[in-house]
């Protein structure tokens, strides 16, 4: 197995963003949430790197001004996100996603734009309000189009709806390669909410005191009940636990060959399905809906998340990934420390024979620390706080 750990497809990249000035000190005075972070990725024993991430936090966090109908007022929000992208058929589908070149991100282009636009652009209200329009000064005169019972459920709409705006951009470029990703993402809303949408089967956990480990996401595969009526219902087959004896997941960004009964507005001219025999994105084979779980921050409680792509997954299980880390964490290791060691460990487990551990692997662990919290007083707590666990100390 230490042939295997040197072949030159197992390098790895990390990197640690924690965040420091030029004197080597954290700094502290930044009015944005910072959530300290480390990304490691590896190509592993794949043909190619298919996998990107995306790291909207500290300078590029977006601010906003978001209308709220339950408070008829603009509120300013600004939003931390990380994102894994588990590309397939190429990688130009998830490079275009994360809104990067490999020579950083940019907060105006890919799925972040949209999350942008559709937070200041919606047409939602309340549903206990009984007027139609939006009259606020501040906003703008709109009809609405849907109310909500919740603030939470309306955020989740709108999480939904810069998905399928993300997708209609993706069909101007991506039409006809058969090509696709699937996004696991992370919203931290004025670091005090955390919204996760799924779409695939990357995933996201959350750590918490105690050995509490939250499960923020469900993967999409398609042998599963709800998602193989769907393709059923749409004319399509699951064979082998794949969509058409092809795709091993049933929900998904691109693959617009499985999504060709879905009307795209800006192209509608050169559609051959007339507009009467479309469907919502919602309903297509394969859809870009993603199921969105909200969170709560409890920072007395709540330690770190971690999103991964499947790759990780299929040799880590929740409890166990979460407990490498900590074991980790437990001996005074850092995150750029501990990130190479979970990325060894994986392609360790690579079996010939299943397959698990020779897919591309891609892991983000964030850190929630709460505002003014140094990364080193992260590291003291937590340390102390698996000690105490582990009855080592009172």
């Amino acid at each position: 197995m230490g042939q295997l750990l040197s072949h030159p497809l197992t390098e790895k990249t990390i990197e640690y963003n924690d965040y420091k000035d030029h004197v080597g000190t954290t700094y502290l005075s930044h009015k944005c949430p910072r959530f300290f972070n480390c990304v490691g990725s590896m190509q592993g024993y794949r043909l190619t790197q298919e996998d990107a991430h995306m790291i909207i936090n500290e300078d590029e966090t977006l601010s906003l001004q978001f209308y709220n109908p339950f408070k008829k007022r603009l509120e300013p929000y600004l939003i931390s996100l990380f994102a894994v992208f588990d590309g397939h058929g190429g990688d130009n589908c998830s490079k275009f996603l994360a809104g990067g070149n490999g020579n950083g991100y940019n907060p105006k282009k890919g799925l972040s734009k949209w999350i942008a636009y559709s937070f200041e652009n919606h047409s939602y209200g309340d549903m206990k309000d009984n007027d139609v329009n939006i009259g606020d000064k501040l906003y703008r005169n709109i009809k609405l189009t849907r109310k909500f019972h919740s603030l939470q459920g309306l955020i989740s709409q709108i999480i939904k709806d810069a998905f399928f705006l993300q997708d209609k951009e993706l069909y101007k470029y991506f039409s006809t390669t058969p090509c696709g990703s699937t996004c696991i993402l992370s919203l931290i809303i004025n670091g005090e909410w955390l919204y996760v949408a799924n779409c695939g089967d990357s995933r996201c956990i959350v750590s918490s005191k105690n050995r509490g480990v939250k499960t923020m996401s469900f993967d999409h595969k398609p042998q599963h009940i709800g998602e193989l009526l769907r393709i059923n219902d749409n004319g399509g087959t699951v064979s082998l636990g794949r969509v058409g004896g092809v795709l091993a997941l049933s929900r998904a960004f691109s693959d617009f060959q499985f999504k060709r009964s879905v009307s795209y507005n800006h192209n509608n001219h050169n559609n051959s399905n007339s507009k009467k025999f479309s469907i919502p994105p919602q309903e297509a084979q394969v859809t870009v809906e993603p199921d969105v779980i909200m969170h709560k921050i409890d920072y007395k409680r709540d330690e770190f998340l971690v999103l991964a792509c499947d790759g990780i997954w299929d040799v880590y299980n929740n409890k166990d990934l979460v407990q490498f880390i900590k074991y980790h964490l437990s001996l005074g290791l850092k995150l750029d420390e501990i990130m190479p060691k979970l990325l060894d460990h994986g392609i360790s487990q690579a079996n010939s024979s299943t397959g698990i551990g020779f897919d591309n692997m891609t892991a983000i662990i964030v850190i929630l620390n709460k505002q003014g919290e140094t990364l080193t007083d992260w590291y003291t707590k937590m340390k102390i706080r698996l000690e105490r666990e582990r009855g080592l100390i009172r």
